[in-house]
Formats: structure tokens, C-alpha cells, sequence
């Protein structure tokens, strides 16, 4: 099957899966097989979408957080900000029963250098807060000031206080 756009199209698929479309509106979309291939096969987001899928139950698919963080890492090592962040905050939440702060730290890092906002503003409260290293707080300023100039809104509420 050839997708014109793939990352639409995964994300209607998870859309539908969550049943915010219809059936008629998700006709001529690849099927939870056709995502399991396109991720099998290597397509980064085909493998951040069935990561989600798995992490929320979504597509036909179980929810099965183990294989949601499979997933992720997957996308995420091959470059894709969405899964950086997906699979940090797995890795510090234990969404799969097992927590990494440290390694969450690395993946968010990873994620915010790609000028993903809400990555920015996770990641410095994590320097903030020194979870997954110490607390470096000129580097959480820095961070946290950049996800608040994106539009990140938490970020300039968390400044706030904690410039104070």
C-alpha cells in the first residue's frame, strides 16, 4: 500500500481507534496490520503510532505498555522527537512497571534539542527538580525560558515560581 501522507494517516488511525472518527471516515486507511508491517519494516512513525496504540489500547490493539516502550525506543533511536518524548516519559513514569529516571532525563534531552516545547519544558523541570541527575538550575532556567518563547504555557507558570 502506498500512503501519500504517513502521518496523517497513522493518526487517523489512532483517532478511529479511539472512536473520535467514524468508519465511513476512515475508509481506505491501512488497516493495524498494515501499521504493524510499516513499523516492522522500520517507518519511525509508523513505529511511534504503534507504540501509542499500545500505550493507550488504541487500533484494535490491546493495551500492552511493554510493547509500547519496544516502540517507542525504536522510533526514538532513529531520531523522532514525538518518540524521544513518548519514551521518556514511560521511562519516568514506569507506564511498563519499571522506571529509568536517568535514562528518561537523555531521551528528554534528546527530544527538547529538537525544539519540542512541551520536551523543553519537561526536561527543565527535570533539571529543576534533579530527576534522572543532579539539579543544574542555570541549565533548567535556560530551558525553561526557551519552551515558555515556544508557547509552552506550563513553562512560564513553572518559571514563575520557580524564579522566585
Amino acid at each position: 500500500m502506498s500512503v501519500k501522507h504517513p502521518t496523517l494517516t497513522w493518526i487517523a488511525i489512532l483517532v478511529f481507534g479511539a472512536g473520535l472518527i467514524t468508519g465511513a471516515q476512515a475508509a481506505g486507511l491501512p488497516t493495524a496490520e498494515e501499521l504493524r508491517s510499516a513499523a516492522e519494516a522500520g517507518a519511525p512513525w509508523a513505529q511511534l503510532n504503534l507504540g501509542a496504540a499500545y500505550d493507550h489500547g488504541l487500533a484494535g490493539m490491546p493495551r500492552d505498555p511493554r510493547q509500547a516502550v519496544i516502540w517507542y525506543r525504536r522510533a526514538a533511536e532513529q531520531g523522532l522527537a514525538k518518540a524521544q518524548f513518548n519514551l521518556a516519559h514511560c521511562l519516568v513514569t514506569g507506564c511498563d512497571g519499571t522506571t529509568d529516571p536517568a535514562e528518561a532525563r537523555r531521551w528528554m534531552r534528546r527530544a527538547a534539542e529538537q525544539d519540542m516545547a512541551d520536551a523543553q519544558f519537561l526536561y527543565g523541570v527535570m533539571l529543576a527538580e534533579g530527576l534522572g541527575g543532579p539539579v543544574d538550575r542555570t541549565a533548567a532556567l535556560r530551558w525553561l525560558r526557551r519552551a515558555a518563547r515556544s508557547g509552552q504555557v506550563d513553562a512560564a507558570d513553572y518559571l514563575a515560581r520557580f524564579e522566585d
